[in-house]
């Protein structure tokens, strides 16, 4: 709802003279239906920009010279900041990040009308003037928050997190005797036919197990006593500064909008307690026994690492569009969030008005929305999975073969 405030404030960062949201915001009189191309005008006249606003078509838009901000399917405003010998348009979506478009999918965001033969959208051009970079505005300065900020939650715990990561590498060291443990069984019990050692072995995995299951389950029952109480403080912190907001910043927020975002803080809280030492365990576990590799035979460490290789830069391949269709979903299930709620509270409304159809069929049309993102959503994830899933396959394979190889020609035991 914030996406024309957020295209100005682009446009006087491109001109080298940065305005914060808040400032645009109130200047604007956003509200939860956002903003008009006429009150994006009168602003940024106000700032000292020169606007020419209208139905322009395609050509002109190619040869433009600075960032302009297009009316982008009829319900939203983006800004495009490049054209790449008419054929790529770059966008900055205020929704989405920086998007991508060839033509005609230019063309079928942007197009709204025909006139004179020609198709035409609306955009608005800016130029700064003398007075943009004479004037002095008085506003608040925006706080610029960092990770110190999440991490300052993890430092009540330091006690607890310092159990975890000692858990976890116990675990880690126990998970590295395991394979010294099977090699004996084959090259020592097998090879010499002595049960008894074989016996023994396979006591001491049973022992390492068991151990490894007991340092799990008190990991986790550490972990859900930080999480919980890591939820409840950022919950509460953002409570407490919802509610020193001024009336005015409600009126450009959806309920929700807000809702959706207590909903992600769960995300916030599982970055912080699960992912972040999840991260510290895999690059432990991964150290570990690539070094075990390294000693067994450098072939096979070789294989391994570039298989482990192409598969982050698989993985990273994907980070941009994820992130784009995260912003999506959020997005749209804060619309779904706010029209559910709508839909319950204004049930007598809705009764009395005798518009139970069209507001259930309102309804249904988010629905149908969201369910386009996760498809989207889905087939991004399956289409990265099924690469994964290849590589990683495919690289023990080839270690297998390499190893028996290496077995049958006596370089390995």
């Amino acid at each position: 709802m914030q996406c024309g405030v957020a295209c100005l404030a682009m446009i006087c960062s491109y001109f080298k003279k940065d305005k914060s949201m808040n400032y645009l915001s109130e200047q604007c009189f956003a509200t939860t239906e956002g903003v008009s191309l006429l009150a994006i005008d009168k602003v940024a006249s106000q700032l000292g920009l020169e606007t020419i606003s209208g139905r322009v078509s395609v050509n002109i838009i190619c040869n433009l010279e600075n960032p302009c901000i297009l009316h982008w399917n009829q319900n939203h405003f983006v800004v495009l900041y490049k054209v790449k010998k008419g054929k790529t348009f770059y966008i900055a979506d205020p929704g989405k990040g920086l998007v991508k478009y060839n033509f005609e999918e230019f063309k079928k965001h942007w197009i709204s009308t025909q006139s004179d033969g020609e198709e035409k959208g609306i955009a608005m051009f800016l130029e700064p003037t003398p007075a943009f970079y004479e004037k002095q505005i008085d506003e608040q300065p925006t706080e610029q928050r960092s990770f110190k900020f999440l991490f300052s939650y993890i430092k009540k715990y330091r006690k607890y997190f310092g159990q975890i990561i000692l858990g976890l590498l116990m675990g880690s060291i126990l998970q590295l005797i395991l394979p010294f443990l099977t090699q004996s069984i084959v090259d020592v019990g097998i090879k010499n036919q002595n049960i008894g050692f074989i016996w023994l072995i396979l006591l001491g995995q049973l022992m390492l197990t068991i151990s490894r299951t007991a340092i799990d389950f008190i990991r986790r029952w550490l972990l859900l006593h930080i999480s919980l109480r890591i939820n409840i403080s950022l919950v509460s912190d953002f409570f407490i500064k919802l509610l020193k907001l001024p009336m005015s910043f409600f009126d450009t927020k959806l309920m929700g909008d807000l809702m959706q975002r207590m909903g992600d803080h769960s995300r916030v809280n599982s970055f912080l307690t699960q992912q972040t030492l999840s991260i510290v365990f895999s690059l432990f576990t991964f150290s570990v026994f690539s070094i075990v590799l390294l000693s067994y035979n450098w072939l096979v460490f070789t294989i391994f690492m570039l298989g482990s290789l192409i598969y982050g830069g698989w993985l990273a391949l994907f980070l941009r569009r994820r992130k784009v269709l995260d912003y999506e979903l959020f997005e749209q299930q804060a619309i779904n969030n706010n029209k559910t709620y709508e839909f319950i509270t204004s049930m007598q409304e809705i009764k009395l008005q005798d518009c139970e159809q069209r507001r259930r069929w309102e309804w249904e049309d988010v629905q149908a929305d969201l369910f386009n993102v996760q498809m989207k959503s889905l087939k991004l994830q399956q289409t990265q999975e099924a690469g994964s899933i290849f590589i990683n396959e495919l690289k023990n394979i080839v270690i297998t073969v390499v190893a028996a190889a290496a077995v049958i020609h006596g370089q390995l035991t």
